[in-house]
Formats: structure tokens, sequence, C-alpha cells
């Protein structure tokens, strides 16, 4: 599964684990003390919800060779991006442009040499346009219906409590109380002690062979192409 991080709103990899009104955001390859923890009390709205719902996703796969002619102008896509000091990201494109280009057959293995022009959705990059080969492009997943047993169960709860929480609020209203939220001071969670920008450094560095190890249907031998 895919979490896109509030931090930078790149893609991660990562599990989740729902223990009632607290869901736990685990980072693969990540120790325990890199969690983020998300408490129900957090949302004061609907949309709040489903906007936090939108940000996990099936894991995307590593686009192949042969599969090229799958990627259209105007597909939404994941792809790899760079910054200046090396680092690497995932992060959401709409493909723009595809140059065709012959492909070539090397040891019995087809090599594609198009070219994808991406127009950035998020990150630093965003709404520029910047040239791709099929090495740096994830096909995402567009799966209906459950993506997850723990984020449908720790969102149900939500939305549950926020019908609650409104019938409760409007009972005070025509009281003329006023109602405290006992869930919002918990709402999110991480370690005291983390520094963030250095947590999202080593999990940038994690994520650098992200398409060579995020699915077996990756290429030959589970290695990227450069």
């Amino acid at each position: 599964m895919e979490f896109q991080a509030f931090q930078d709103n790149a893609w991660y990899e990562v599990e989740l684990v729902s223990n009632g009104d607290i869901l736990t955001i685990k980072y693969k390859n990540f120790a325990d003390e890199w969690d983020e923890i998300y408490h129900v009390g957090r949302f004061n709205t609907v949309k709040e919800i489903e906007d936090f719902g939108a940000r996990f996703r099936r894991s995307s796969v590593q686009l192949q060779d042969g599969e090229c002619r799958k990627v259209v102008a105007g597909m939404k896509v994941c792809a790899t991006h760079y910054t200046d000091n090396g680092e690497v990201k995932f992060y959401d494109a709409t493909v723009h442009k595809v140059q065709k280009i012959q492909h070539s057959f090397r040891n019995g293995e087809e090599e594609c040499y198009c070219i994808f022009v991406l127009l950035w959705q998020h990150g630093p990059s965003k709404g520029t346009k910047t040239y791709a080969s099929v090495a740096s492009i994830c096909l995402i997943r567009h799966v209906q219906g459950l993506v997850d047993q723990a984020l449908d169960s720790f969102l149900k709860i939500a939305r549950e409590r926020l019908g609650i929480a409104s019938h409760n609020q409007d009972s005070c209203v025509q009281k003329g109380l006023v109602c405290e939220d006992p869930g919002a001071a918990s709402s999110y969670q991480t370690n005291s002690f983390i520094d963030v920008d250095a947590f999202f450094e080593k999990l940038r560095r994690v994520r650098r062979f992200r398409c060579a190890a995020r699915t077996f249907e990756g290429r030959l031998n589970g290695q990227c192409k450069k």
C-alpha cells in the first residue's frame, strides 16, 4: 500500500494497523519509532475523512518496456522525481505527450526508448513539464472497493464518531452548553523526539530503490534500468 505523506506529498510504501479509534501508519523498512499515529478525533468534517482516505491506495507497479503502449496522453501515473541533491521521490504526474520510438531487443529482452512528457501534480516541479523514460514511470492501480481492512475500519469509526459528535453538539447548542471533544487533543501523535527533517531524509534514501523492490512485477531480477 502507498501513502501520500503530509510532509511532502510524495508516495511511500506503508503498512497499516488499526486499533479502534487509532490508526498506525508504519513506513516499511523503518523501526517503530518512525510510526505515525492518527486518532479519529482529528476529523471535524466528512470531507476531512474523505481527504485522509484519498491519501492511501494500492501500490503502483513499475512500467515494463513492452507495456509502454498502455501509457497515453491524459493518463495519471506515479513517477520518480530527482532533486538537485540527488534524492529520489515518487509523485503523481499527468502524461502530457508520448513520443513513440521504435523498440530494440537485446538478449531477447525488449527495450523501450519512448519519451514521456510529464506534467507534475505535486512536489517541487508541480505545474511544470519534464521528460521521462519508461524506467521512471509506475502505473497506478485503480481498484474499486476496499483498499485495506485496517483503513476501512478506522474510517468507518471516524464517520460514526463524527455523526455522534454532530448530534451531541446540536444537543448542547439547544441546551446552551459548550461541548468539548475529548479526542481532539490526541488526534495525531509521533515520537516527541523525532527530527522530522531527518526522518524524511532517511525515508527518501530507502525509497531510492522503490521501483526495484515495490512489487514482483518489476524488471528482470528486480532491478530498474537506468
